[in-house]
């Protein structure tokens, strides 16, 4: 029997499905820096939450070198699509790695929030996300030095957002800023805790798998969460092909 990795080693983008899997989100900010100059906010917000989800998803592929890019490419992305999030992306990996290594155990940092009740997800949220920061910096010596550059170019850009408000008058960055944090801050939320808690038979859960193809990066992360698991080099956008073709992970399996 083939291992879950090598019954999936053939579903890989395309050049076509991969150019556009990293470009997305840049074309987005490119869209939401245009529209938030003009002042247009009731498009540029909504493009800032596009942008801060589709990162999530090119942050979440890089972890898994899902992408078809060699390694040195791979990091940089992981930088890059990192700093979309406002966060160090090797450091984000560092957890995510854990989490599939131990899912749900008590070592298990970032799917904690998976095993609280709800109320507690929603208050404790924006501190447990800078826990995972410094659990990432514990659990991962050896990547420290990037975690802390990452870190770094993060206050950077936050100092820069700030310079273009205080100096130009322009809340541009500064909105941004507001949008990835209310992001991050309900991430436990929406990309622990409802994936982990709701069954793949759940309606909610069917009708993600039904209309992903109309967004499939940002719908397939969340119907598609139990495949992930056990198909983890499958890229975000194959998830539904996957669905199709490979075995089924087992019941049990998150």
């Amino acid at each position: 029997m083939l291992r879950p990795n090598a019954a999936a080693a053939h579903l890989r983008l395309s050049p076509t499905q991969q150019w556009l899997e990293l470009m997305r989100p840049w074309v987005l900010l490119a869209g939401y820096v245009t529209t938030a100059s003009l002042g247009w906010w009731w498009v540029a917000v909504p493009l800032a939450v596009a942008v801060c989800l589709s990162g999530f998803v090119q942050t979440h592929d890089a972890m898994h070198q899902a992408l078809g890019l060699s390694k040195q490419q791979n990091d940089r992305l992981l930088t890059l699509s990192g700093l979309l999030l406002l966060k160090s992306g090797h450091g984000l990996q560092v957890t995510h790695l854990r989490h599939h290594a131990h899912c749900l155990r008590a070592d298990d940092p970032e799917g904690a929030p998976a095993t609280w009740a709800f109320w507690r997800v929603v208050w404790q949220g924006p501190y447990h996300i800078l826990m995972l920061r410094r659990e990432s910096l514990r659990m991962a010596p050896h990547t420290r030095s990037i975690q802390l550059v990452e870190t770094a170019l993060t206050l950077l850009l936050l100092g820069v957002f700030v310079g273009l408000y205080y100096w130009w008058g322009s809340p541009v960055g500064l909105v941004y800023w507001g949008v990835a944090f209310v992001m991050s801050a309900t991430l436990p939320i929406w990309a622990a805790y409802l994936p982990h808690q709701l069954a793949e038979r759940n309606p909610a859960v069917r009708a993600a798998a039904a209309t992903a193809l109309f967004w499939t990066p940002v719908l397939s992360s969340f119907a598609f969460h139990h495949l992930h698991h056990h198909y983890p080099r499958v890229p975000t956008a194959l998830l539904p092909r996957a669905a199709a073709e490979l075995p089924p992970p087992p019941s049990h399996h998150h």
